[in-house]
Formats: C-alpha cells, structure tokens, sequence
C-alpha cells in the first residue's frame, strides 16, 4: 500500500480563473542503514556525498533497507552497491535506531558497525555513483570533516555516546552474546 497523498493545490491562472492542480506528495516511511566501517587503525570511512539538490556532505556508506532483507543484508549490499568492498555480515553490528523528527515522513536509520580485518580489503574501495560521491577517504573519529550528513553527524554522537542535536532520538542497541553467535 502506497503512502502518497494528492493535495490540490490553488493557482491562478492568466484568465483569472482558479485552477485545481493535483501534485502527489510521498510520505511512506524512510528506514535506512548507515555504516561505520573502521579501519586497522579506527579510522572511519566517510564518501564526500555530491548528489544534485543537497549540500555537499561527507557520509557513511548506506541507503534504504529492501523489503525481506536484515539489517546486516542491507549494509553489506549498500556497501557494496557504493564502494565495491565486501563485508561479511556476520561481523556486521547494529548499534543503533535513530529517528530523525524534523523530517516530514518517517524517517529512521540504522546505524551499523564493521571492523576490517584485512587492509588489504581497502583496496577494493571505488566510486561506483560518480552522480552521487566524488571520492571515499578514511577520517579518524577526531579529526571529522565539519561538513557532515546529518544522519552521519547523529550515528557518530550515538556511537560516541554524545548529546545529539535536538531532532534526533536515538535508541541504543545492546548485542547479547546469543545475538552475536547468530
């Protein structure tokens, strides 16, 4: 079931008559990951994020969750899909929910961990949406760019576990042993 909604909208035209004009306006929910993968060394990988209509912005690799995929299965492919790196979801850890309240739709991320145990593995790192990143360079948690996506900016302060700005909740996720045996 779609979430649209067509809202008429009022303009007049050059005759003076009013028309009615249909726009559609999307609402349905927004769930995403973002991941936080670190290096040998706990440098972070961020994509310096071009995308026509937003502000240049650094980001943590991700995007929105598919329909009958977990989690991890989402990060891995949206990884991939945007840097050509490999993950292997079993060392994939959610560490977070988080709710962006200012936005107009629902709008959550998950926010996710993974540690590279090869740096060799950094190698595979490409651009595969030129339309969407100029480049990926690894940053250490303090010494970030100031120019952060919003979201990116939430996942550091929850991982940090930093004051976030007002517009954000985040909802910590514990792993218990069992879960991380999964």
């Amino acid at each position: 079931m779609e979430n649209k909604f067509d809202i008429t909208v009022l303009d007049a035209s050059s005759s003076g008559l009013v028309e009615s004009i249909p726009e559609t306006i999307d609402i349905s929910p927004l769930i995403g990951v973002g991941v936080m993968v670190f290096d040998e060394s706990d440098k972070v990988l961020l994509g310096l994020r071009i995308k026509a209509g937003e502000e240049t912005s650094w980001c943590f690799p991700g995007g929105k969750i598919e329909a009958g995929e977990t989690f991890e299965q989402s990060a891995a492919r949206e990884v991939f899909e945007e840097t050509c790196l490999k993950l292997d979801i079993a060392n994939i850890q959610p560490f977070t929910v988080l709710i962006d309240q200012a936005s107009p739709r629902i709008n959550t991320t998950i926010g996710l961990s993974f540690k590279l145990t090869d740096s060799s593995l950094k190698e595979q790192i490409i651009v595969t949406e030129p339309d969407i990143f100029e480049r990926w360079n690894w940053f250490s948690l303090s010494d970030l760019p100031s120019n952060l996506f919003p979201a990116s900016e939430a996942m550091i302060n929850a991982w940090e576990e930093e004051r976030l700005l007002d517009q954000w909740i985040s909802y910590p996720i514990k792993m218990t042993s069992s879960q991380n045996n999964i």
